[in-house]
């Protein structure tokens, strides 16, 4: 493979919606994200791929093959407002590097390979993992629906959009990690068994709103005094659990929300995210018997179940690090993927490698040459492997 093209290629992609001192804004739909997909697609037919483009937006390029099956290699495209450079645009580039690498080796593909650049995978236009949901058949969701009206989009066009699992051999996707673990244990490849599952509450903790100055302390009803204890169990709990569970409140809101006036009310939203929902659940269960009768409401608003990558391909995967010599490790994926939505209709799994800092949704996100380069050559070896046989799910 040549790292010097792919670096080349996700320079120029990356500095599409890009803002100096401020980062990257290439949303779906936006002036910047047909403008990147152009260019993507451009690299595509360089390639010698065949390309299209569907109702709601996802990129494929096809590399025909002898044998009627395929082998995806996908990520996305769209990034957040002020991102970076290397979140998910790493995993289409790779593949088209990749596809360009086996034909300078003239290999000679049994299968077809489609590499795909899903579209609205961060959720800031229509919904989160929008392009795959569509690809997968997935659930549309009732708040996407007015959202898609907006871009001249309809219910039979994401239908329209639904591919056959059968068609499909596998589908490998290859990102930066997003997170600091790899780094932290030098480790050059991340191995990924699963997605973590995401539940979301609402928490509302009511309390008596009254004067500061005149009601002491023993006669205090203070919604943001329960409330904090509430967080720093929710916080414990999460960690005696188990050592992949993290647990966020991001968001209050206090009432009346005067510096003179204890807080009557607040509210909040709690969320968990692990690899498995009955220890989530057990958290839950555990806050919800604690504060039982303590004029704290708690209702569900998302549940998200986690992901469980194919073990075949996962072992695939261990073995072409290995035998390339590279370390590797597994570490699971607490951030959402378009593989959340593949997975359900084919064999799916994820490769990591470091991103430096961990720092990933900013200007400042960055991935290393030598682990761009060793990923790819990771992501090449399986694909060869798959295509030769060396992969049966069965």
């Amino acid at each position: 493979m040549d790292i010097y093209r792919l670096s080349e290629s996700i320079n120029k992609l990356g500095h599409i919606g890009y803002v100096e001192g401020r980062g990257t804004s290439r949303m779906a739909y936006s002036d910047a994200f047909y403008k990147g997909r152009d260019y993507v697609k451009s690299l595509m037919e360089e390639a010698g791929l065949t390309t299209h483009i569907d109702a709601v937006g996802n990129l494929t390029g096809v590399l025909e093959g002898s044998e009627p099956k395929k082998i995806a290699i996908g990520s996305h495209i769209d990034t957040v407002p002020n991102g970076g450079m290397y979140d998910g645009a790493l995993g289409v580039l790779a593949g088209i590097e990749a596809v360009r690498s086996l034909k300078e080796m003239n290999y000679q593909n049994r299968y077809t390979i489609e590499i795909i650049a899903f579209n609205e995978e961060e959720g800031n236009v229509v919904g989160g993992t929008f392009g795959s949901k569509a690809f997968a058949g997935a659930k549309l969701e009732d708040s996407m629906i007015e959202k898609m009206a907006q871009y001249n989009m309809t219910i039979s066009d994401f239908k329209s959009a639904k591919r056959n699992g059968k068609d499909y051999l596998a589908y490998l996707e290859y990102h930066i990690e997003q997170g600091g673990i790899l780094e932290k244990i030098n480790t050059e490849i991340g191995i990924v068994p699963g997605i973590f599952g995401i539940i979301r509450y609402r928490v509302v903790v009511n309390g008596v709103a009254n004067h500061a100055g005149s009601t002491p302390m023993y006669l205090r009803n203070d919604a943001l005094e329960k409330s904090c204890n509430f967080i720093t169990d929710s916080y414990n709990m999460a960690r005696k659990k188990n050592n992949t569970m993290v647990c966020t409140i991001g968001v209050m809101n206090i009432e009346p929300g005067a510096v003179n006036v204890i807080p009557g009310r607040a509210e909040f939203v709690i969320e968990l995210r692990d690899k498995d929902m009955t220890d989530m659940y057990e958290v839950i269960n555990e806050l919800q018997e604690k504060y039982a009768g303590d004029s704290i409401e708690m209702t569900k608003i998302i549940e998200q179940e986690n992901t469980v990558c194919s073990p075949e391909l996962i072992s695939l995967l261990k073995e072409c690090a290995e035998d390339l010599g590279y370390s590797s490790a597994t570490v699971y994926s607490g951030a959402g993927h378009d593989l959340i939505n593949t997975s359900m209709i084919m064999p799916s799994a994820l490769l990591f490698i470091p991103s430096v800092k961990g720092i990933s949704h900013h200007k400042d996100e960055f991935s290393k040459n030598e682990h761009i380069e060793k990923g790819t050559k990771v992501l090449i070896e399986a694909i060869k492997r798959i295509d030769g046989g060396d992969y049966d799910e069965n």
